[in-house]
């Protein structure tokens, strides 16, 4: 009986390892690391595609289809706790010195300087020297800010950056992904 499978003898030059880093406004003049995470961090383009239903058709039909929406996000798993990490995970947010304490607070304003150029995962391909780079522009933490403690454990953060369409370019979707080429032709 014959195997079914999909390994070759490239597969062991074509796989995404490790979690990655997660870098602020990647590839940029003010480019920084964001730190130590835990459990893996992710790279999603939820993506709302929406069938043109057609009478006499009796199932999708090729062309048509429409892209309704994208929401592109990088999700870190934040363990290094830094005020410019605390301040990068709450949208608007500012911060004061007070002695021996940073003091971050916020008021209910999003100003265009408080979206990141990008936030970026960074990875490796095995069979690359190059790494793998996925983007998310126009960047805003934007999910639920929580500090997640517990007894004989370190603190974690979850961060979620969601890209944002640039109103001048409202066609080009917030996301890219720069993956290498690989010796041999395997990237294509």
């Amino acid at each position: 009986m014959a195997r079914y499978h999909g390994v070759t003898t490239e597969t062991v030059k074509r796989l995404f390892v490790d979690a990655g880093a997660v870098y602020l406004n990647y590839d940029e003049s003010d480019e920084r690391l964001l730190g130590a995470t835990r459990g893996g961090n992710t790279f999603t383009i939820e993506q709302d595609v929406r069938e043109i239903e057609v009478d006499g058709a009796r199932g999708p039909v090729k062309g048509l289809r429409r892209i309704i929406e994208v929401r592109a996000q990088i999700v870190a798993n934040l363990l290094e706790m830094t005020t410019e990490n605390l301040k990068a995970a709450l949208a608007g947010a500012t911060v004061e010195e007070n002695g021996t304490h940073d003091i971050i607070t916020r008021n209910l304003t999003i100003k265009d300087s408080d979206y990141l150029k990008n936030v970026a995962l960074v990875g490796e391909i095995s069979g690359s020297q190059e790494p793998v780079i996925c983007i998310v522009k126009n960047a805003l933490a934007d999910g639920n800010f929580s500090i997640n403690t517990a007894d004989k454990d370190e603190a974690g953060l979850e961060i979620t950056f969601t890209g944002h369409f640039d109103p001048e370019n409202l066609d080009e979707e917030p996301w890219e992904i720069r993956f290498p080429k690989m010796a041999g032709g395997g990237g294509s």
